[in-house]
């Protein structure tokens, strides 16, 4: 099992070096916030400095401009649906899914989502793709969306996702092939998921 903790060891300044230098290990999405206080926290220690501000309650990515209201909601609801032509329903959907993001992705997906797995479009899919650094299907796969966790894989889906965002990426057919071939090794090696 591959760890998902985190660490900041330092190397204090000595003769062949003036400062400390402070190594980032570790870490993941869901814990990159308080890790990159902990860190700031070292590095103000280190400087003899005090903390003038925190990032605790700025609101980040999706976060930002989030209806606090349920009034709030229903219109700004409204208003992605009229300006992307989506319905309320869906764009409902994607405001859990991606917070205010879903602003860009409704209006990228349009009227008429197609739909490929649960409440996902292909559009969101090619949304995906093209915007949130994927570099591998697995990418999307396991890390941008939550298709492997509710156990809605299947290899014609992995296969039309590869796909997709082969369309996106500029895949050629042999490197959409090694990105599903690759994404079935990783979910069989470390999910026990055979597809």
């Amino acid at each position: 099992m591959i760890s998902r903790d985190h660490s900041a060891p330092i190397v204090p300044a000595g003769p062949e070096r003036a400062f400390a230098v402070i190594s980032l290990v570790g870490g993941k999405w869901t814990t990159f916030r308080a890790f990159s206080a902990e860190v700031a926290d070292q590095c103000l220690t280190i400087l003899g400095r005090a903390r003038r501000c925190t990032t605790d309650e700025m609101a980040i990515g999706g976060g930002q401009g989030m209806p606090r209201t349920r009034a709030a909601r229903a219109a700004w609801v409204a208003e992605v649906a009229g300006q992307s032509g989506a319905s309320e329903a869906r764009v409902e959907q994607l405001l859990e899914r991606y917070g205010t993001t879903a602003r860009a992705v409704a209006l990228h997906e349009g009227a008429a989502p197609i739909p490929l797995a649960g409440a996902m479009s292909e559009a969101e899919i090619d949304w995906i793709a093209r915007h949130e650094r994927v570099g591998h299907l697995e990418d999307i796969l396991l890390r941008r969306t939550v298709l492997a966790i509710t156990g809605q894989l299947s290899l014609p889906l992995c296969q039309r996702i590869a796909e997709i965002a082969g369309a996106a990426l500029g895949w050629d057919a042999a490197r959409v092939a090694q990105e599903v071939a690759r994404s079935r090794a990783v979910l069989a090696a470390r999910h026990g998921v055979t597809l």
